[in-house]
């Protein structure tokens, strides 16, 4: 009986280990596994100063009197016990030629709670709002895209990050540190992993009033919507993005490959509606939930442009929780590589069933 009880209680010991590192594994891999591709590790030792003042963003600013801190890690963890307030961050990093083509992000991990970016003194992005009007993004992770007309090709290039942190711990504190690319799926044609133009009904609606026809805002495709900075946000949205296809493609029937998405979707080719979750569900006969249902839609090739850029819209319904393009893979590929992507995400199981699992569930 003694032994029955401490198999038990060892049982229950091993599920709270696996749960925390579960939780632990989701937080940090969400993207970065599949999609991306390191190509800078950023990870170690940054500049750090507390305080604020703007020249400190500049490129040729001397910071060698600087502190050194480990990053990622709360500046608390780095000797900075019981600071609250500005501070900022500074590194470099080489950038070589045979990157000039590459679609290019810069992932910070999580920051607590606010933060502005720049990349040779440009500004690059930011989560939250900095004082007086103080909102937190301290459980957002942090992916910009980095325009290559700012970067020093075969040269050195400097990163800084100015820090607000009103409460707890604060500074760069977990996550993947580092400059990544957009990693080379061979079953896709078109890989469209990455920034899209982004806005929700409101914004759409200024827009329109202010007679502007450019989408301002972009985020990170695949993610919640909520980890790009529209926390809480319900409703309608839309996502575009242009694409060329390749000279080589043939006649092939094609795909858009949209992954997972939350909840109801609908989308366009060109201008064209091309599908939805309604006919895909009814077509397929499945009782999944709609976020469940894996998104991939017929491009007719009467609308495809061969010889310039496509357009693609992607109108977005989330009613309540996370939503969004929020897994993927996200491209164009051929019916048949179609056929195969369908298939392993079909059968890939959940994080949390293959959790489950492990216990006999």
């Amino acid at each position: 009986m003694n032994d029955y009880i401490m198999l038990r209680k060892n049982r229950k010991h091993l599920r709270i280990i696996a749960f925390v590192l579960f939780v632990i594994l989701c937080n940090s891999e969400r993207v970065f596994a599949n999609s991306l591709e390191e190509i800078v590790n950023l990870k170690g030792s940054w500049k750090f100063s507390i305080g604020d003042k703007p020249e400190w963003k500049n490129p040729n600013y001397n910071d060698n009197d600087w502190d050194k801190v480990y990053v990622p890690r709360s500046w608390e963890s780095n000797g900075y016990e019981d600071y609250n307030g500005f501070a900022w961050y500074r590194t470099e990093f080489e950038f070589s030629d045979d990157m000039s083509d590459e679609t290019l992000l810069l992932s910070l991990g999580c920051i607590d709670d606010i933060d502005e970016v720049y990349i040779n003194g440009h500004f690059v992005g930011g989560f939250g709002t900095m004082p007086p009007k103080v909102a937190t993004a301290f459980n957002m992770e942090r992916r910009y895209e980095v325009p290559l007309e700012i970067l020093n090709v075969n040269s050195t290039n400097h990163i800084a990050v100015r820090v607000y942190d009103y409460y707890n711990e604060g500074g760069i504190v977990s996550g993947p540190i580092g400059l990544y690319k957009i990693a080379k799926d061979p079953l896709l044609e078109v890989n469209l992993v990455g920034f899209w133009f982004f806005e929700t009904e409101e914004e759409m609606k200024l827009r329109k009033e202010n007679q502007e026809e450019q989408i301002a805002g972009k985020i990170f495709v695949p993610a919640y919507w909520e980890d790009n900075g529209y926390r809480d946000y319900d409703g309608l949205a839309t996502y575009s993005k242009e694409f060329k296809l390749p000279q080589n493609i043939g006649d092939e029937e094609l795909y858009i490959v949209l992954g997972f998405i939350d909840d109801v979707d609908h989308v366009y080719l060109n201008g064209k509606k091309i599908g939805s979750i309604n006919t895909l569900k009814k077509s397929e006969g499945s009782d999944l939930q709609f976020h469940e249902i894996f998104r991939g839609y017929v491009l007719p090739q009467e609308l495809l442009k061969y010889d310039d850029n496509n357009h693609i819209s992607v109108l977005v319904y989330d009613k309540v929780g996370g939503g969004g393009i929020y897994k993927g893979p996200i491209g164009v590929a051929t019916k048949e590589n179609y056929e195969i992507i369908k298939q392993r995400n079909l059968k890939r199981k959940s994080n949390w069933e293959l959790f489950l699992d492990s216990f006999g569930y």
